[in-house]
C-alpha cells in the first residue's frame, strides 16, 4: 500500500464506499469526504433533493472574483446482474498497479477523487487566488440528474463549471441528450390455429419498429460536428403469454439521442407521425399507451468560450499530444441542466472511458486519476487568478 498515492488510496475507499441507483443511498460516499473538505476549510451545506439523500456543496471563498464550479456525482450505476471478476464495491489495483477495478472507478469516483485532491491542494496554498470555488458532489446523476436538477432549481450559478465524466481527460464542451419513451401496443388474443380471430400485437410492434430504424436511417444525415449522429433505436421489447397464442400485447423501449440544436418536442412529434401513419397504414392498429421515461437536453459550449480555452490550456500544460479543439459527449450527463438551466459555461472532462461506464470490470488509469488531480488545480488556478497575477501557472504542481 505504500507505493499508492493518495489520490488513488482515495479513489479505492471510494470504490468501497456503495452507492449504487437504485436504490440511491450515497450517504457512505457523504460521510467520507464531508470531514475531509471541512477541514480543508470548506463551508460544507448538505441540501437534500430526496430525503436522506444529500448533495455536497463545498464552498471555499477567496475574495472577490468569479465563481468556478466543480460538478461530479457520488452515485454509481447498479451493477446488479453483472458477472464480475472482482467484487465491484472493492477497490482493486491490478498486479502492474496501473489500473484500478471497481464499480465507479471511471463513472465518476475517478473524478470525484482527484477533484477532492484538486480543492485540497488548492485550500492549502490559496496564492494569487481570487474569487469562489464550489465542488457540488451530487446524488441521483444516475437517476436523470436528480441532484444537480435541485441545485439549479434552488438557484445555484457560477461563472464557469467543469463536470467530471469519463473522457481521458479530453476536453468536451458538447454532449448528447436522451429522449425515451415506452410505448404499449394493444392486440387481441386468439388461438394462433385461429390467427384471423386476433390482432398480433408483436406485428404492429415490428411495425413500428421499421419505422423507427427508417427515422434512424434519415438521422444519418444529420451529424453534429463535436458529439455525432443523433440517433433512434429500440432498446428493449416483450411481448406474448405463450407460443400457441397470438399476444394480445407488447411493449417497447424507444431511445431517441438528441444532438445540440435538437428538442423534446421534435422527438415528440417525430414519434407522433409515425404513430399517425401506423393508424393509417395499419387498420385496426391500437395503442394502450405512450409513457416518457427520460428526458435530459442535449448541450453545448461554444469554442470560444473562457472556460474551454482555460480547460484546454490547462490540459495540454501537462497531457500530450496537445489537444487543439474541444470534443463531444456521446452521453448525457449534468452539463446540460448547469449549461441550459442556469446559464453557465460547462465543459466535461474527467478521467477513464465511457467504454467502461456501466459495464463488468469497470476500471480507470490510474495515472489518468493522478493526472486529472492537476488538471483541475490548473484549471481553478487559471480561472481564479488575480487580475494582477502573471498568467503562467506552475505546472510542476501535484
Amino acid at each position: 500500500m505504500s507505493s499508492i498515492t493518495p489520490v488513488i488510496a482515495d479513489l479505492m475507499a471510494l470504490i468501497a464506499c456503495k452507492s449504487p441507483t437504485p436504490p440511491g443511498d450515497v450517504s457512505p460516499v457523504v460521510d467520507f469526504i464531508v470531514p475531509r473538505l471541512r477541514r480543508a476549510g470548506a463551508r460544507v451545506d448538505l441540501p437534500e433533493p430526496e430525503p436522506g439523500r444529500p448533495n455536497v456543496i463545498a464552498t471555499w471563498d477567496f475574495g472577490p472574483g468569479p465563481t468556478l464550479c466543480f460538478n461530479t456525482h457520488t452515485d454509481v450505476n447498479d451493477p446488479a446482474g453483472q458477472a464480475w471478476s472482482t467484487p465491484p464495491f472493492q477497490g482493486v489495483l491490478d498486479g502492474a498497479g496501473r489500473r484500478v477495478y471497481g464499480r465507479g472507478a471511471c463513472d465518476a469516483k475517478g473524478s470525484l477523487a482527484a477533484m477532492l485532491a484538486a480543492v485540497e491542494a488548492l485550500a492549502a496554498d490559496a496564492t494569487g487566488l481570487s474569487g469562489r470555488l464550489v465542488l457540488t458532489a451530487v446524488m441521483g446523476e444516475e437517476a436523470g440528474g436528480v441532484g444537480t436538477l435541485h441545485l439549479v432549481r434552488s438557484g445555484f450559478r457560477a461563472d464557469a463549471a467543469v463536470v467530471g465524466e469519463p473522457t481521458n481527460l479530453k476536453v468536451l464542451s458538447a454532449h448528447k441528450g436522451t429522449f425515451m419513451r415506452k410505448v404499449a401496443i394493444r392486440g387481441r388474443s386468439a388461438h394462433s390455429g385461429q390467427a384471423d380471430l386476433g390482432r398480433n400485437a408483436i406485428h404492429d410492434a415490428a411495425a413500428l419498429v421499421a419505422r423507427w430504424e427508417a427515422l434512424d436511417a434519415r438521422l444519418r444525415d444529420r451529424p453534429h460536428p463535436r458529439v455525432g449522429r443523433p440517433s433512434a433505436q429500440a432498446t428493449l421489447i416483450t411481448g406474448g403469454t405463450r407460443q400457441n397464442t397470438i399476444p394480445e400485447s407488447a411493449t417497447l423501449v424507444l431511445d431517441r439521442r438528441l444532438v445540440p440544436g435538437e428538442t423534446h418536442e421534435l422527438a415528440r412529434a417525430e414519434l407522433a407521425a409515425i404513430l399517425v401513419e401506423l393508424s393509417e397504414s395499419r387498420p385496426g392498429f391500437s395503442l394502450a399507451g405512450v409513457e416518457e421515461l427520460v428526458a435530459t437536453l442535449p448541450s453545448e459550449t461554444p469554442a470560444d468560450t473562457p472556460i474551454v480555452e482555460l480547460a484546454l490550456a490547462a490540459r495540454n500544460a501537462r497531457l500530450a499530444p496537445p489537444q487543439q479543439e474541444p470534443g463531444g459527449f456521446p452521453g448525457g450527463c449534468d452539463m446540460g441542466k448547469l449549461r441550459l438551466l442556469a446559464g453557465i459555461p460547462t465543459v466535461i472532462l474527467g478521467p477513464g472511458s465511457l467504454d467502461e461506464a456501466h459495464v463488468p470490470d469497470e476500471f480507470v488509469e490510474v495515472a489518468e486519476v493522478v493526472a486529472a488531480a492537476g488538471v483541475y488545480e490548473d484549471i481553478a488556478r487559471r480561472c481564479l487568478a488575480r487580475p494582477e497575477r502573471v498568467e503562467e501557472v506552475d505546472h510542476t504542481r501535484g
